[in-house]
């Protein structure tokens, strides 16, 4: 398949696939950090910085998109992914300018922010990964585990990071809830469910070296319960630590725990043949949505009860939650119009 012939102009940067992935991908995993941060510090935030901080990481999840389309152009044109989500829509000097012009805005308002270097030292270094993940001569995303290591550090630790250290949470917790955040989500379940694909591209990720039966068995036998395992420590922290929210994370435990049971129970039934995804079967679907539709909301209801509640960081919050539900809505409808693999 050739490569779709640049238009250019306003519908074409819309088409883009970096604006919907950095806002259905990795920003709706950096609210629990935070809330949890505001939840259990006596120092007050800034609410329009933290607002601002957290517009500068979705569209820096943008720049990192942009990024790796406008490097991957002549690998996407060879297998058939030449399309216009993947910026070929556009030419070449037009997904440049765009990448310059996205990364100039977020280090413009970084340095507006003020605050102390070492959330800009930590958002520098996400930066410096990305550009080796996606530009030769390094291009770490087809160097197998060196790519997988360097995804798994730029899409929700570092990040995350970049939040605490610009509040100011330096505590044991600075560490563990990045760690835990990406044990529930490690982008080695996106690899996997990925690895035809990637190997038509002629990309070696880490799941790619490993192939599609070991990647599977890593997904299914380890990752996914261990992505149970960790969001359940990650409430269980939060109820620990926020006694206003006892009651209520308690709950929340409680409808996870057997939200994921009941799935698995479906599952093993033989009701459900088919996942959204490859790597997602029901019981993670469960969690996924327990994290964004129970969780998120109780930690945000403890955020409005804060003597200085952070209401623009509430509205991005609802505005996030509103677009994932929208986009679950069209894969519903999606995988319900799908022919069974029986019919």
């Amino acid at each position: 398949m050739g490569s779709p012939k640049p238009v250019g102009g306003l519908s074409a940067v819309f088409k883009l696939r970096a604006w919907k992935l950095a806002l259905a991908g990795p920003s709706v995993f950096w609210y629990f950090p935070v809330f949890y941060a505001l939840l259990t510090s006596s120092s007050s935030v800034d609410p329009i910085g933290l607002a601002m901080l957290f517009v500068v990481m979705i569209v820096s999840a943008s720049w990192g998109f942009l990024l790796n389309d406008l490097a991957d152009r002549r690998s996407d044109a060879a297998s058939g992914r030449a399309d216009a989500i993947h910026g070929h829509g556009l030419s070449g000097r037009t997904m440049l300018a765009l990448t310059l012009i996205t990364a100039g805005f977020c280090w413009a308002v970084v340095f507006l922010l003020g605050g102390n270097y070492i959330f800009k030292g930590v958002l520098a270094l996400n930066y410096l990964i990305a550009f080796l993940y996606s530009v030769p001569p390094m291009k770490l995303k087809v160097r197998g585990f060196w790519g997988f290591l360097a995804n798994s550090l730029m899409e929700r630790p570092l990040p995350i990071l970049v939040f605490l250290s610009y509040m100011d949470y330096f505590r044991v917790e600075t560490v563990l809830l990045p760690v835990l955040m990406e044990l529930t989500w490690s982008v080695f379940k996106h690899q996997a469910a990925d690895v035809h694909e990637d190997s038509a591209a002629n990309v070696r990720t880490f799941a790619v070296l490993l192939g599609e039966g070991r990647s599977e068995s890593i997904v299914n036998h380890f990752l996914n319960p261990v992505s149970v395992l960790s969001l359940l420590s990650l409430i269980a922290l939060a109820w620990v630590s926020i006694p206003t929210l006892g009651f209520s994370l308690a709950a929340c435990f409680t409808v996870t725990a057997a939200g994921v049971l009941a799935a698995a129970a479906i599952r093993r039934a033989g009701y459900v043949r088919r996942y959204f995804t490859p790597t997602d079967p029901p019981y993670i679907m469960a969690l996924n949505l327990s994290y964004r539709y129970v969780l998120l909301p109780v930690m945000a209801y403890g955020v409005v009860l804060l003597s200085a509640p952070q209401l623009p960081i509430l509205v991005l919050l609802l505005i996030t939650l509103a677009y994932q539900g929208y986009a679950y809505v069209r894969m519903v409808r999606s995988y319900l119009k799908a022919p069974s693999p029986t019919s």
